[in-house]
């Protein structure tokens, strides 16, 4: 190809020339390196972003002021985010997975430039500020927008194009997580479902490579600590079989209350202010009650697989009147079962976040119920731990459809390759109850039931 080398910056150039001394393999694969370490830098400018809004509300807390930063921090988020995709971006509201999922069908794989930003900017903004989302969501569009205008300018066709886009969705899983298995894994099962094998070396660099940056920069261990946790009882297997049942039914109920909230909320007020202001005061509300559902909650999963429920508690609205026992574990399963509720009123009020860390929220939730509630009645002894591990495999491919994910995903982070048996279990059970009863998950809905409605058009009658 040629180019116009006056248009061209110095690194862009050096870009070109590498280009012109490779083969075309050889640059793909170059190419996928540059895209993982750009997603993966991505990766550590949104963590850190997060991290210092978040010291500035802790700050707030160590001054008694508690409960004001955790009425006027989600509030704030939601109107700054919807300020600034107004003013910043002209409205430019797209956003998630489902995003990255139209720009291949129908853009040719080219997604808008400004999502190499945008994305992180606004969900910095209200995840940071207590929005009870997850980051994961935003920095896969970040990095399919890398990789997407990095095949743009350098021209490569729109298989090569869709294949960066892929590395930078990859890379950023990668990079957030620290799981570079579980990011080539995402990239196969939800961005790019019928990849060949060709396709499969440069999703694994650029995976290695987002994840290795992160790992040099932010210095971090794996995201939970997996020290309590015991081996497989094979004795336990029942239980853990109508464990995943309860899974898989608490994926249906959470894909189909996103979904409902959602359109209510959209349908309720078409004024993004209005709905942004109701919106953030709801979730206030809910936060003050609940106030483990303040941000992603990666906090109070380490707590729960400590042991620690009581300390849960313990900073509850409910603790002032209600002693503990009983009261801890049904504290416990109803915050499990008010996030997506949180969550949806956080993304549709005009937040910016996603499903993923609110599906691994849950699973904890539930699968430290589960097991607590067995111990109480005195059916078994159960390791609470392994259950909060399962669960949060179980509600991941549950809710989002990637099974695969789930299980790679959760061994990587836990260190739990141990428990392989009953997480491969819970998640495959769950995955399939929630597809038996919906074809799609939340995140896709809207989208794939847009383009199965364009397909049945366009058929002749």
């Amino acid at each position: 190809m040629k180019f116009h080398w006056s248009t061209l910056r110095i690194y862009e150039r050096l870009i070109v020339w590498v280009g012109q001394k490779l083969s075309r393999n050889q640059f793909i694969l170059f190419s996928a390196v540059l895209v993982g370490l750009s997603a993966g830098i991505a990766a550590i400018v949104l963590k850190t972003a997060v991290h210092y809004v978040r010291r500035v509300i802790l700050l707030l807390a160590e001054h008694d002021w508690q409960n004001m930063a955790y009425i006027l921090g989600p509030l704030l988020g939601i109107v700054s985010t919807v300020a600034y995709v107004k003013y910043g971006l002209k409205g430019d509201s797209e956003k998630g997975v489902a995003s990255v999922l139209y720009a291949i069908k129908k853009k040719f794989s080219l997604v808008t430039p400004h999502k190499m930003y945008s994305q992180l900017i606004s969900s910095s903004i209200t995840v940071g500020l207590g929005g009870s989302a997850g980051l994961e969501s935003p920095i896969v569009v970040t990095g399919a927008a890398i990789g997407s205008n990095y095949g743009r300018v350098y021209r490569l066709i729109h298989k090569e194009r869709t294949l960066m886009l892929a590395c930078g969705a990859a890379a950023g899983i990668a990079a957030v997580f620290n799981a570079p298995v579980a990011g080539v894994i995402f990239a196969l099962e939800a961005i790019m479902t019928e990849a060949t094998i060709s396709a499969f070396i440069p999703i694994i660099i650029a995976s290695v490579s987002g994840a290795l940056v992160s790992m040099i920069v932010l210095n971090e261990e794996i995201l939970f600590s997996y020290k309590e946790a015991l081996l497989f009882d094979y004795h336990n297997v029942p239980l853990y079989i109508l464990f995943s049942i309860l899974t898989g039914i608490m994926s249906v109920n959470y894909g189909r209350m996103s979904w409902k909230i959602n359109l209510w909320n959209q349908k309720a007020d078409k004024k993004p202010w209005w709905r942004a202001v109701r919106g953030g005061l709801f979730l206030a509300i809910l936060i003050f009650i609940f106030p483990s559902l303040f941000g992603e909650g990666y906090e109070s999963i380490t707590e729960l697989m400590h042991g620690n429920a009581e300390r849960l508690y313990d900073a509850s609205f409910f603790a002032r009147f209600i002693d503990k026992s009983w009261a801890v574990l049904l504290f416990i399963g109803l915050t499990g079962f008010i996030k997506v509720v949180a969550t949806s009123i956080t993304v549709s009020s005009g937040g910016n976040g996603g499903n993923f860390a609110p599906s691994l929220f849950v699973g904890a939730y539930i699968g430290f119920f589960f097991s607590r509630l067995v111990n109480m009645l005195g059916i078994a002894d159960l390791n609470e731990t392994n259950f909060v591990i399962a669960g949060m495999a179980g509600l991941l491919s549950g809710i989002m459809y990637t099974p695969l994910t789930g299980i790679f995903l959760i061994a990587e982070l836990t260190g739990g390759y141990d428990l392989m048996i009953p997480i491969m279990l819970v998640s495959a059970v769950s995955y399939a109850i929630a597809r038996s009863f919906e074809r799609y998950p939340v995140d896709k809905r809207a989208l794939m039931e847009s383009l199965s409605e364009e397909e049945n058009a366009a058929e002749p009658s």
